[in-house]
C-alpha cells in the first residue's frame, strides 16, 4: 500500500545562545509550517482509499492501553474514468487496560461529485479502509459488529455496500438500496505479536447512472454534515499568516533603514 501523505514529526534542537533578531525568510516559514502540519495530522488510525493511504500511516502504530484515538478525513478522489467522489467524516478507537475490550467507531460518507461533463456516474467502486492496531495481552476475543448506514435517495438501484475486517472476517453485506441498513455479526479475532490487527474495509459500489449528490453513509442513517475546518488547520492558517506578516515587517524595516542611510549620504 502506497503512502500519499506521510506525517512528519520534526524535532527542533534547543539552542543555548541568546536569541538573535533578524529577518525571517519565507522559505524557513514554509518548512516549519509543513513540519508542524505533519505533526498535527499524526494519528493511531490509518485511512486508505482504493489502496492509497490518505491519512497517518497504513498500518498505524499500536494504540496503547487505556488510550483513545480519532482522525477526520475530507478528500476528493478521481477515478480512472474521471468520476470524482468526496470522502468525508471521522474514525475513532478506544483501548482498555488489557486490549480485550477495544472498540472502533466511524461516521463517514462517500458522495458522487460528478465528472468533466457533469453527468451521471459510471459503475464505480470506492473502497475506504480504516486500519487499526490495538496493544493487547490476550490471545483471542469475540468481536460483535454491526454495519449501520444508508443509501442516498437518488443513488442507482444497482448500487451496493459491504464490509469485511482483515480481508475475510466479520463480512457483512452486500446490502442494496433503497433506504438504510444495519446487519450484524460476531467473529473471533486472534492477536499476533502482542497486538490485534483490525483493518475494516468499506466497499461502496455506485451503480451506473447515479446522479451528482448520490451517496452512501456509514455509521449513521442521515447524511454527514459538510466538513468544517479542523482546529489544527486553523492553527496552521494563523501561523502562516503570522509568518507572512513577520516576513513583510522585516522586509519593510530593512527597506526603511536603507532609505534612511541613503538620505544621510552626501
Amino acid at each position: 500500500m502506497t503512502n500519499r501523505k506521510n506525517a512528519v514529526l520534526v524535532s527542533l534542537p534547543l539552542v543555548s545562545k541568546p536569541f538573535e533578531r533578524g529577518p525571517m525568510r519565507p522559505g524557513v516559514v514554509c518548512c516549519v509550517l509543513l513540519a508542524l502540519a505533519g505533526a498535527l495530522n499524526a494519528s493511531s488510525i490509518g485511512v486508505a482509499v482504493n489502496g492509497v493511504c490518505e491519512n497517518a500511516s497504513c498500518p498505524p502504530p499500536a494504540l496503547a492501553f487505556n488510550s483513545t484515538a480519532s482522525v477526520s478525513v475530507d478528500l476528493t478522489v478521481t477515478l480512472p474514468d474521471g468520476d470524482m467522489y468526496l470522502v468525508d467524516g471521522s474514525f475513532g478507537a478506544t483501548n482498555n487496560s488489557n486490549g480485550a475490550g477495544f472498540a472502533t467507531n466511524h461516521q463517514f460518507q462517500v458522495t458522487y461529485e460528478g465528472n468533466a461533463t457533469g453527468g451521471v456516474s459510471a459503475a464505480d467502486t470506492v473502497i475506504v479502509q480504516a486500519d487499526y492496531l490495538f496493544q493487547t495481552t490476550v490471545g483471542t476475543v469475540t468481536f460483535d459488529r454491526s454495519l449501520l448506514g444508508a443509501f442516498g435517495p437518488s443513488i442507482a438501484a444497482s448500487s451496493s455496500a459491504s464490509s469485511c475486517v482483515d480481508g475475510t472476517l466479520g463480512c457483512l453485506g452486500p446490502v442494496t438500496p433503497p433506504g438504510s441498513f444495519d446487519p450484524t455479526t460476531s467473529f473471533d479475532l486472534t492477536s499476533a505479536g502482542g497486538d490485534f490487527v483490525f483493518d475494516a474495509a468499506f466497499t461502496n459500489n455506485f451503480g451506473a447512472g447515479s446522479p451528482v449528490g448520490s451517496y452512501i453513509v456509514w455509521g449513521q442513517t442521515t447524511p454527514v454534515s459538510p466538513p468544517t475546518p479542523e482546529p489544527a488547520s486553523l492553527v496552521l492558517l494563523a501561523l502562516s499568516l503570522g509568518g507572512i506578516l513577520i516576513a513583510r515587517r522585516a522586509r519593510l524595516s530593512r527597506d526603511a533603514r536603507r532609505a534612511c542611510t541613503a538620505a544621510k549620504m552626501p
